[in-house]
């Protein structure tokens, strides 16, 4: 198996609904983000993927957070999921895995940092 990764980095503020603790209060990141890919075989080019696309396609799923609040972008909104750094991690699986998944890559694992010391990975 081969597997490659992409790591970015997004400013947002966000505030964790029903955690009685100061995670409550509205409170900013500097998120890292590391996305991994894999597949069994190459491509044609001897890749997984290749980084600039795989560098596009997260630098858009991220972007709608940028020097954002988390609680006001879809799907984070009252009522659904919370902005947790589990969730963000989840959600940004499912949205590159829509895009890339084809039998032959997939993406295997998001991670998400909110500071160098806590971290949070969905693994589909």
């Amino acid at each position: 198996m081969y597997r490659v990764s992409k790591q970015l980095w997004f400013c947002a503020a966000h505030q964790v609904r029903l955690s009685e603790t100061q995670c409550e209060a509205m409170h900013g990141h500097n998120y890292r983000v590391l996305i991994h890919a894999e597949a069994s075989e190459l491509d044609r080019t001897s890749y997984v993927i290749d980084f600039a696309e795989l560098k596009k396609a997260a630098v858009d799923a991220c972007s709608r957070f940028d020097r954002r609040n988390i609680n006001e972008i879809e799907p984070f909104r009252e009522g659904e999921r919370n902005p947790t750094a589990e969730e963000l991690a989840r959600f940004l699986c499912e949205q590159l895995g829509r895009r890339f998944d084809d039998g032959r890559v997939r993406i295997c694992k998001v991670e998400v940092y909110e500071t160098d010391n806590n971290r949070a990975e969905y693994t589909p």
